[in-house]
Order: structure tokens, then C-alpha cells, then sequence
């Protein structure tokens, strides 16, 4: 049915070429492609533009930005809350609006107990200036496509307390929250599908080398990239 929908798709541009050729004017060519396409529907009750197998691509035109508009890269500040600190799916695809996610995440309640389980909620990772990046790729042969989704932050020193909080990301899996270097917010990862860490350190090897904790995490499997976040969304814990 798929190559049917081609020649047929490919038929039309034809005889659209054909009828501008002999009027000359390129606007009844034009008419002549969704007038073929509604007689081709209404006989057949099959569309060509519809379904698995299109004949033409939806696509939308991937615009740069204007011109006299700064576009700069890097993230500056960085969010994290483990997965299990929120309720439901967040994000999901439902709740991105044209590449926008207009949806605030449900953050779990605490718990007295025993055992005491605290809230959820979003904490600030300190971020050495110009290290922290996001990455997204579409990987995949067509029909077998998704995303994946990165992050990489350095962090300067090394100290008790970095350790700490270091050790408390083995074996977690988070949603991550950046505010880009312009202002905007992007989330990354989801509590059902988590950013896993990947952590090193270094001392350097003499005094004028970047001691510092380089952390990167990624996932792949997402339906979507990491989308923006839309500025009238709060979280508690992200600024």
C-alpha cells in the first residue's frame, strides 16, 4: 500500500506539471494536486496524505534564529531530583505543546514513617563556569527511531562534603532541569525512563591543573527531546 501511495503521490506532481505546462500558470497546477487528492479520497475512502503510509511528509520548516539575535551556548545552572521524587510521568509526551513543556511535575510527599521518607524536590548542583552542556541525538534507522538525551557538568574541588553528596547519585536515576545560558529551561530525562550518572575525579597532575568532578549522564528510548520548559511553569527548588 506504501508504494502504491508513492506512484500515485508521485502521479499527482506529474499531472500538476502537466496542467501548469499547458495553461501556464503555476497556480492551477498547484489546484490541481488537493482537487485530485479529494476525488482520489472520496472514490476510494483511502487518503493519501494520511496513516503509516504517506505519500508526502508533514514536515515544518526548521527556521535559525533572526539575524541581530544573540545565540549563546551552554547551560548555567543545573537541577536534579531523583525519579522516585515524583509522582505520575513527568515529562510526557501528552503534556509538550509545540516543543514546549507547559506541565509542572507532582513531587512525591514525605512520609513520617518509619522509615522517614522526605519529600521530593529538586536540588541545585553547583556548576563550574562554562561546562555544562546538554545533547540530544535521534538515533536509529527510520522506523525504528528515538532519542537520547545527555548531559555533562563539571565541577571544581574536592572536598568531604562534594563526596558525600556525590555518593548519594550511585545507583540513581534523575530528571534534570538546565536554565540555558539565555534564560531558558529544558528537562531532561523522565522518572520512568531516568538520566543515569557516569562520574570521574582528578587531582591533576600539578598545581595549576583543574582539580574538579566531571559528571555525565544519558538514556536513550525517549519519545522526544528534551523539550523547553515553558516560563510560566514553577517547580519548587528550580529558579
Amino acid at each position: 500500500m506504501k508504494s502504491i501511495k508513492v506512484l500515485l503521490g508521485l502521479s499527482l506532481l506529474f499531472i500538476a506539471a502537466l496542467v501548469t505546462d499547458q495553461t501556464g500558470n503555476v497556480l492551477a497546477g498547484v489546484a490541481t494536486i488537493p482537487a485530485l487528492t479529494y476525488g482520489f479520497q472520496l472514490v476510494t475512502g483511502q487518503s493519501l496524505f494520511s496513516g503509516s503510509g504517506l505519500a508526502f511528509g508533514a514536515l515544518t520548516a526548521v527556521k535559525k534564529p533572526e539575524q541581530g539575535v544573540a545565540n549563546p551556548g551552554g547551560g548555567r545552572r543545573l537541577f536534579l531530583a531523583p525519579v522516585d521524587g515524583i509522582s505520575g510521568e513527568w515529562p510526557k509526551k501528552a503534556d509538550i505543546i509545540e516543543g514546549e513543556l507547559t506541565v509542572a511535575p507532582t513531587m512525591t510527599a514525605a512520609v513520617v514513617g518509619p522509615p522517614a521518607i522526605p519529600a521530593g524536590a529538586f536540588i541545585e548542583v553547583s556548576v563550574s563556569d562554562n561546562s555544562l552542556k546538554t545533547d540530544g541525538a535521534l538515533k536509529g534507522p527510520t522506523g525504528y527511531q528515538s532519542w537520547e538525551q545527555s548531559l555533562e557538568v563539571k565541577i571544581a574541588g574536592f572536598t568531604k562534603a562534594q563526596c558525600a553528596a556525590i555518593d548519594k547519585l550511585l545507583n540513581q536515576e534523575v530528571v534534570a532541569v538546565v536554565t540555558m545560558t539565555d534564560g531558558q529551561r529544558a528537562v531532561l530525562g523522565s522518572n520512568f525512563l531516568g538520566l543515569q550518572f557516569e562520574i570521574t575525579h582528578t587531582s591533576g597532575a600539578k598545581g595549576s591543573d583543574r582539580r574538579e568532578w566531571t559528571l555525565k549522564a544519558k538514556q536513550d528510548g525517549y519519545m522526544f527531546n528534551y523539550p523547553i520548559l515553558a516560563a510560566s511553569v514553577t517547580i519548587p527548588g528550580v529558579a
